[in-house]
């Protein structure tokens, strides 16, 4: 079946250290290497240029994701339609888009890190996922709006969502500070590994229980260090080190909150949103919480749950889906 296009608003996801064996992957014999299209670079090339045989120069380079990126991304039209040529040629010449476009790529002009990266990381994945193919990686600049798109074989993580939390533009334009912490370059590989599991092993409600999306959002976690063994814990969260240590400090009471008010079990969506979406403060908790701290329980379930049974493999966790004999099994309770 085909993979239907997702595009991402990629939140900070909660890590905490794993039982070291989780970790270990025999990658000796894997001669991967991760090469990052340059989309991004190649697109502002069309600049000056004459436009139509420009698109079709970028087309041949990027079939997967140039129509997806003109109709869906930044909504030009399709490739073909002349009032798309128009619309480039103003998008080009717009002083805001030069200056946006110019700061994304003077940021990521070396990339060889991120690609180093990406390659231990699925090197791990293809060790852990014999079976599932590793995608195509592009970046793209989206004039800030969606942060990764993932589409049939790849995926596309848009840099200029990811200039430093300092960079001007995003208070200018009232991006929350909350949101802000995570558009730094150290989210980046994060990003495209949490969206590759999330892509390839989607959520499925099947009881519409707030346990069900908190545990899929630790095993995502989970798996995510798996892959990513060396990237801090604070930074895979997207939390800073006082933000977590707070998490650590109070997960009992946390705990004891979401279990004296019986939310586990609750179908309620509004808890849903409360524990686990972006948000400045997890309002459930205290105004001194960072946001999503309930996947931050989630996480620690499965943590738990991993260490109790060491025969449970990452993939055999990722297509479990008894949320209920999950939480048994692990036999958490902080306090």
């Amino acid at each position: 079946m085909k993979k239907q296009l997702v595009i991402l608003f990629l939140v900070g996801l909660a890590l905490a250290a794993c039982a070291p064996e989780k970790r270990k992957a025999d990658t000796s014999d894997s001669n991967l290497e991760i090469k990052i299209g340059r989309f991004d670079q190649d697109f502002w090339a069309m600049k000056g240029q004459e436009l139509p045989a420009a698109l079709a120069r970028v087309d041949s380079l990027y079939p997967d994701f140039l129509p997806i990126y003109l109709e869906r991304v930044v909504q030009f039209g399709k490739k073909d339609d002349s009032l798309t040529v128009f619309t480039l040629q103003k998008f080009f010449a717009d002083t805001a888009v030069i200056h946006l476009y110019g700061d994304a790529l003077r940021t990521y002009q070396y990339i060889e890190p991120i690609e180093a990266d990406l390659t231990q990381a699925f090197r791990r994945a293809n060790y852990f996922f014999p079976d599932k193919k590793t995608p195509h990686f592009y970046m793209h600049v989206s004039g800030l709006n969606q942060s990764v798109v993932v589409g049939e074989g790849f995926l596309s993580l848009s840099i200029d969502n990811y200039l430093g939390e300092s960079y001007p533009l995003y208070e200018r334009v009232g991006i929350y500070n909350y949101l802000r912490q995570n558009m730094c370059p150290e989210k980046v590989v994060p990003d495209y590994v949490v969206a590759w599991l999330t892509s390839e092993f989607p959520f499925v409600p099947r009881t519409g229980e707030l346990m069900e999306e908190l545990l899929y959002r630790g095993k995502i976690l989970y798996v995510a260090s798996v892959l990513l063994p060396d990237v801090d814990e604070s930074v895979l969260m997207g939390y800073t080190p006082e933000q977590w240590k707070w998490c650590q400090k109070h997960e009992s009471e946390m705990w004891l909150t979401m279990i004296e008010g019986k939310h586990l079990f609750s179908h309620d969506s509004m808890l849903r949103v409360k524990y686990l979406n972006d948000a400045p403060f997890t309002s459930l908790f205290s105004q001194e919480s960072p946001g999503r701290a309930g996947a931050y329980i989630g996480w620690q379930i499965i943590e738990n749950y991993m260490k109790a049974n060491p025969d449970v493999s990452p993939l055999d966790l990722l297509y479990s889906v008894n949320a209920s004999y999950i939480l048994q099994q692990s036999g958490y309770d902080p306090r």
